[in-house]
């Protein structure tokens, strides 16, 4: 039985034994003591509820911050790998247009055009080489962006979702203390009216 259901058995003690026309009520004093003490009881296990909420709370930060850095370190990996395509691409068409610009050289008896064309597809092949690392670059920071984000949008869920529920429970608990408080006014206004009596 929880916290609300035992306040609702003290109500209906205190209502149940009214002495008609005058407002208040007839009550067994032990009987009234001890829903109180088995109320009091019950206000660990609603703390120990709040203090499992928060270590839910806990758990989901840890497993998104686990989840963000599986999800970087796969970022990571594609970022190297990109990178790594670009340069032997690069590489390897920088190492082509060497080999066709040698081949003209060799072959041509016009040899300053031969060189000003080498030198055209050198060229081309630099550009084509840093558009394709430039790009590799963009792609990977566009990832590990990515990533970021969506970790830090589920650490932020993670910590709304403990948020609203610790609030509903201290609503909770401090509407059910403000009622057990009202039970023990009750009660000594009665045993300062026995003792007046």
């Amino acid at each position: 039985m929880n916290i609300l259901e035992k306040i609702d058995e003290l109500k209906n003690l205190v209502q149940g034994n009214k002495i008609p026309a005058t407002g208040r009520s007839m009550i067994n004093v032990e009987n009234f003591t001890e829903q109180i003490d088995e109320i009091k009881s019950l206000i660990p296990s609603e703390v120990s509820e709040s203090e499992g909420i928060i270590r839910q709370k806990e758990a989901i930060i840890k497993q998104a911050e686990d989840e963000a850095k599986r999800i970087r370190g796969y970022a990571d990996e594609e970022a190297v790998k990109i990178n790594d395509n670009a340069t032997n691409k690069a590489e390897s068409l920088i190492q082509n247009a060497k080999e066709e610009a040698y081949k003209m050289i060799t072959n041509t008896e016009i040899v300053i055009a031969s060189k000003n064309a080498a030198q055209e597809i050198e060229d081309k092949a630099n550009k084509e080489a840093e558009s394709i690392i430039e790009q590799g670059k963009n792609e990977a920071n566009s990832i590990i962006n990515d990533a970021e984000i969506k970790s830090e949008d589920r650490r932020k869920g993670a910590d709304n979702y403990a948020r609203e529920i610790l609030f509903s429970l201290e609503e909770k608990i401090a509407d059910t203390l403000g009622q057990v408080r009202g039970g023990i006014d009750i009660l000594d206004v009665r045993k300062e009216t026995s003792v007046a009596d």
